[in-house]
């Protein structure tokens, strides 16, 4: 049976206060964040053209692309890579607290992955120290995530599901032969969606949203996927963690601010 609302928000909120808390933010901080992460609102549906997906946000247009996920069950999903949730932390900027992006006139074509932030590398390989396993036995992989450096590097990456494509369900349980389990649709047949945000791990030193891809449990779990990428080293950690971390309601602000673009449910979010 499904817990009521009321309770899982609870379990969320849990969830978040102890992860933005660790990250060194005080509880007036993490309730500010919240209002935007967690703020309930009508939310009108705007479907996605799928050839050419086009958003119009507060700041300008955005073109995003439609990728086939080529599985039997997995529908396909609408990308938004790239999307900057801030301006260019540099010059003065530099060791700052984040501020809004600069709106736009041409139409940003949100195709492909932004340059990901500053952190050591060895020729070309990340350093294995204080790694997880699953990084150090694929580095070779994970390392090609993080050439493309640049201290411009505070953007997100949205993940869209899709009304299309095979239908996305789930098999109902039945304890005998299976004769009597239906499959069950999963979609909403074009409401709003939860959204699901990743924030990568690192120690602050290592890492990127760019490497950890949202469309599988984007179109499986039917839900919008972000990842993002945060000032990582001596640019983003120790005496400016504080500061740092404050990116949080600008991600917030400029995702949720234009959640009719994506068909958000605010009702539904969770923070990982």
């Amino acid at each position: 049976m499904a817990l009521p609302r009321s309770v899982w928000l609870n379990y969320i909120w849990r969830a978040i206060m102890v992860r933005l808390l660790h990250m060194g933010l005080d509880a007036t901080f993490v309730l500010c964040m919240l209002g935007f992460l967690l703020h309930a609102a009508a939310v009108s549906s705007q479907k996605l053209d799928d050839i050419d997906p086009m958003v119009t946000t507060n700041f300008g247009k955005m073109r995003g692309f439609k990728k086939e996920l080529n599985n039997e069950i997995l529908g396909p999903v609408i990308q938004f890579l790239g999307v900057p949730y801030a301006a260019p932390p540099v010059g003065e900027r530099r060791f700052q607290p984040p501020e809004p992006p600069s709106p736009w006139s041409d139409i940003k074509n949100a195709t492909q992955f932004a340059p990901v932030c500053p952190q050591n590398i060895i020729e070309g390989r990340l350093p294995e120290v204080m790694l997880p396993v699953w990084f150090t036995n694929n580095l070779d992989v994970v390392s090609t995530y993080v050439q493309d450096q640049n201290e411009d590097c505070l953007y997100l990456n949205i993940y869209v599901p899709t009304e299309d494509g095979p239908l996305t369900k789930k098999q109902t349980d039945d304890l005998g032969d299976n004769d009597g389990a239906e499959d069950e649709d999963i979609r909403d047949s074009g409401g709003p969606k939860p959204v699901m945000v990743y924030i990568h791990g690192g120690s602050y030193m290592e890492g990127t949203g760019n490497l950890y891809d949202g469309s599988v449990l984007a179109s499986y779990g039917n839900v919008i996927v972000i990842t993002v990428n945060y000032r990582l080293g001596v640019l983003g950690k120790k005496i400016y963690i504080k500061k740092n971390p404050s990116f949080f309601p600008l991600i917030f602000k400029a995702f949720f601010q234009n959640k009719s673009c994506y068909c958000v449910d605010l009702n539904q979010n969770l923070c990982l």
